[in-house]
């Protein structure tokens, strides 16, 4: 007898699926039907209001009128215009096409705050994603404004960095176990040579978001030497698109497996 159901065991392992990765990506793309524009919540009350795509769930907040944390879409197109009434507009001068980073049209996703927070579906395995700065933290790092400075300093010597890491958590809104870290460096300026300095202004691609592990929820924490009292000076954006994942799916028994299953059951009935 336990000879009879190993066999049966075997069969339907043979004859079976093996768990298999289908990869996807989520682009934002339908998410605005007019060009030039963007959301951010409703920011004419207190509330959390999140987003999703894809069974991606993206944190938005309003906690004090009108001022809104998490993410937002935008496809706005505006790299010179500075000030934080310019938030929503990627300094790459649109969406990534997906094509090593470079500028294609189309809506990409922003995060502004450290409080902002992605819940993957269950199953789904980030693998990578394209960032870039914002319009508005890029001409603050390069120029300085009245809250931030301008990296470098006046000498051109201060050894300044701007950057955001990932953290991917076991459970939904950053609860549970940290299972991994990754560092995307919006700015770095404490290379030895001044000529290696440099402030990010294209789409990049961070091919290492494996390294988040089997997250079901990612934070975002922003770090800057551009620091005070309050916190990081330096305006703190990161802006997103095509972000890549794959979902592992569960072996189901194929029509051969199911037949040679079938096969061996009545030869060992035979046999018997």
């Amino acid at each position: 007898m336990k000879r009879f159901r190993y066999f049966l065991v075997s069969l339907f392992t043979v004859g079976s699926l093996a768990s298999s990765a289908a990869a996807a990506t989520v682009t934002f793309e339908n998410l605005l039907a007019a060009p030039e524009t963007y959301y951010k919540g409703d920011t004419s009350q207190i509330n959390s209001d999140p987003w999703t795509v894809d069974g991606f769930e993206f944190s938005n907040q309003t906690s004090f009128v009108p001022y809104w944390s998490g993410w937002a879409y935008s496809n706005t197109t505006d790299t010179t215009t500075p000030g934080f009434t310019n938030e929503h507009s990627a300094i790459a001068g649109g969406g990534s096409d997906g094509l090593g980073g470079a500028v294609g049209g189309g809506t990409y996703a922003l995060a502004y705050e450290d409080g902002a927070t992605i819940n993957l579906p269950a199953g789904a395995l980030v693998q990578s994603v394209d960032w870039t700065n914002g319009t508005y933290p890029y001409l603050s790092m390069r120029d300085g404004d009245d809250f931030a400075k301008q990296f470098g300093g006046p000498s051109g010597t201060d050894e300044d960095y701007f950057r955001v890491v990932l953290t991917g958590y076991s459970d939904v809104n950053r609860g549970g176990s940290t299972t991994g870290a990754v560092t995307l460096t919006l700015a770095d300026f404490q290379s030895s040579d001044p000529a290696q300095d440099y402030i990010v202004d294209s789409w990049q691609v961070a091919e290492d978001l494996t390294m988040l592990g089997d997250a079901r929820s990612i934070g975002l924490t922003f770090q800057s030497s551009d620091a005070g009292m309050f916190g990081v000076n330096t305006p703190k954006y990161l802006f997103i698109d095509n972000l890549q994942y794959s979902v592992t799916a569960i072996p189901e028994p194929t029509v051969f497996g199911f037949l040679t299953l079938v096969g061996g059951v009545c030869t060992l009935r035979r046999r018997r």
